[in-house]
């Protein structure tokens, strides 16, 4: 079998393209099958000179996962990995991945490990090779590599309502994880860090914010049963320790309760 092709869809919008350009490491992607541009916002349509090696499309719905389906829907590798325009990509990224997908070409599903630039893991991550379902909670988008046949076969795509840019900011990944999960495929972990990006504060991010916690909310319906119960209480407790509010940690239990009509697509 030759060596499976890889894809990298990098997302980005008109007022961070100059940005990008100038700070992302394009050089790190030479090794790449197909490297796709994707590009929400653009006034003029004409060709970027330093973006003329990859393939780029204007995309001219707006939010994160519009951007990422833009990608899916063009991409002809074997498979894809999801980037943003503010990653920085270490040096033999390229090639630990393809090596991993040779040996796992099997799995559907890839997770990879981020680190903050000062070297930090971004997140604790698991050891094991074979991941679960309970493994959806604690992904990032840029740390997910699928399978292309997998989920076009699947009619799996990013929901266009979560996700930067959308009402709902966030659990996109978090919902593609599961979407993939559920229809059976399977997940593994490649225990390499092959990006950095600079530190956030996740905690002040993710629980203080109206909108992110109705996503959470939504994310622990979907994920279902008494498991999907016990996790909107632990988020409850840890808004309501964070942030001191309880009506905004009732924004966990409305999203929770209006995932219908919210998120239907």
């Amino acid at each position: 079998m030759s060596r499976p092709s890889l894809a990298v869809i990098i997302s980005t919008i008109e007022e961070n393209l100059n940005s990008f350009i100038t700070n992302f490491s394009f050089k790190n992607l030479k090794n790449a099958d197909e490297v796709i541009i994707v590009i929400q916002g653009l006034k003029e349509k004409s060709v970027i000179p330093e973006l003329s090696s990859y393939k780029v499309i204007n995309d001219e719905n707006y939010g994160l996962s519009s951007s990422r389906n833009m990608g899916i829907k063009n991409s002809s590798c074997d498979f894809i990995w999801f980037l943003d325009d503010d990653v920085v990509l270490i040096d033999d990224s390229i090639d630990k991945l393809k090596s991993h997908l040779e040996i796992n070409y099997s799995f559907d599903l890839h997770t990879v490990r981020m680190q903050y630039l000062d070297g930090r893991p971004y997140k604790n991550y698991s050891n094991k090779k074979k991941l679960g379902r309970i493994n959806s909670l604690r992904v990032s988008s840029v740390e997910l590599v699928a399978s292309r046949s997998f989920i076009k076969n699947n009619s799996i795509r990013f929901n266009k309502n979560l996700g930067l840019g959308s009402k709902f900011p966030s659990t996109e990944e978090n919902f593609f994880y599961l979407d993939i999960f559920d229809n059976g495929g399977l997940v593994t972990h490649l225990p390499e860090f092959l990006l950095k990006h600079e530190y956030i504060d996740r905690k002040a991010m993710h629980f203080k914010n109206k909108f992110i916690l109705n996503a959470k909310g939504m994310f622990c319906r979907r994920y279902g049963g008494i498991t999907g119960l016990l996790i909107l209480i632990y988020y409850f407790l840890k808004c309501f320790s964070i942030s001191r509010s309880m009506l905004l940690s009732f924004s966990l239990i409305e999203g929770y309760k209006e995932i219908k009509k919210n998120i239907e697509t």
